[in-house]
């Protein structure tokens, strides 16, 4: 579970998409953080898991060792989807299909829950967003944005799938293809980008006082200079 603690270390691992492993064998095996595409595909599939919240919550040990008993076959499908990166294998149903033969054939029930417990437990966004100090960024500037609109009045269209709140934005943002987008980077990564991008707002004198915000107030928000300079003198090799 992401927390406090391991916060560093989860935004590390997103970053550098570092993927869950396992070993049949000799054969190494990687569960990779999802894509739009691929959690797409995945709903459908956990939908069909009777999953029991409660019990997830308080011991997901044991709740995944229950759905790997009851849903096996199941189970093994959504691990083999998480095992490849790429639309082309993905969209090859038979290759997907003999992967989940293959851990379905190799692998006890308790093993098989372990290795699920990795794909429950991929970090959440809401999560990493109220830890990190995302979303009280985002409450500042909301509060901001209603102070410098206070005389006049917006109206917003669109936004009402994914295709405008996501796909449209990473397209527009970055000159992405739809592709890319869907398939070509990790659903978790994609969303940080979105909503942890660097804002600007200018404020006048007189806006700061309205606002009650002091020049120094501003170090708060984002990054500081010491958190940049840490940055530049970590090792990236």
């Amino acid at each position: 579970m992401v927390n406090n603690e391991n916060l560093k270390e989860t935004l590390a691992d997103a970053v550098m998409d570092r993927p869950r492993e396992f070993f049949i064998g000799k054969t190494r095996y990687c569960l990779w953080s999802p894509s739009l595409g691929v959690s797409l595909m995945l709903s459908r599939h956990f939908e069909t898991l009777d999953f029991d919240e409660e019990m997830l919550s308080k011991n997901p040990s044991m709740e995944a060792l229950r759905l790997c008993t009851l849903h096996r076959d199941k189970v093994c499908h959504i691990l083999a989807i998480l095992s490849f990166r790429t639309f082309t294998e993905l969209s090859n149903s038979n290759t997907v299909r003999r992967r989940a033969k293959v851990f379905e054939s190799s692998l006890s029930s308790d093993e098989l829950a372990r290795i699920f417990l990795f794909a429950l437990d991929e970090p959440k966004v809401d999560i990493l967003v109220a830890l990190s100090g995302i979303g009280k960024d985002q409450e500042e500037q909301r509060r901001i944005a209603a102070h410098k609109n206070k005389d006049g009045h917006s109206v917003s269209f669109g936004g009402n799938t994914i295709f405008g709140t996501l796909i449209d934005a990473a397209c527009s943002k970055y000159g992405w293809t739809k592709e890319y987008v869907v398939w070509g980077i990790d659903l978790l990564s994609l969303r940080m980008m979105l909503v942890d991008n660097i804002t600007s707002i200018y404020l006048s004198d007189e806006d700061m006082k309205a606002l009650k915000i002091s020049n120094h107030t501003y170090d708060r928000y984002g990054m500081t200079s010491e958190d940049i300079n840490r940055l530049k003198a970590m090792d990236w090799s």
